[in-house]
């Protein structure tokens, strides 16, 4: 019996929201129609910002280097330079903007190590 009544609460609670929903559309559509609007705004800004930014961690193979995204180590370019690389992924991918956090000395010792082998 209890879940008879819940149940009748909830969709009179729903019904009650709907009529006031339509008689705030009826009465102000403009403010609804500007409402919507800043909604659509906010969701463009997300969809062009999103994962713009991507961290390369890069490769060095005999004496090509290669770049992978760091979060998902998804290929994105190779090329004689890591420069040259990610010059290429920028290409490849237009709407990111790539980036490598590499100081001197792990560069060096990046290179070091793959010129050893």
């Amino acid at each position: 019996m209890d879940v008879l009544i819940y149940m009748f609460v909830f969709w009179l609670g729903w019904r009650i929201r709907g009529a006031l929903m339509m008689s705030a559309m009826r009465d102000n559509p403009e403010k609804i129609i500007d409402l919507l609007k800043q909604v659509k705004e906010i969701n463009d800004k997300q969809e062009t910002t999103s994962d713009v930014r991507v961290e390369v961690e890069p490769e060095k193979v005999g004496n090509i280097w290669y770049a992978y995204a760091k979060d998902s180590g998804q290929f994105l370019a190779h090329a004689d330079t890591l420069e040259e690389a990610l010059k290429i992924a920028s290409i490849r991918f237009p709407n990111k903007t790539f980036w490598c956090e590499t100081d001197k000395k792990n560069l060096t010792n990046l290179l070091d190590l793959n010129n050893n082998s």
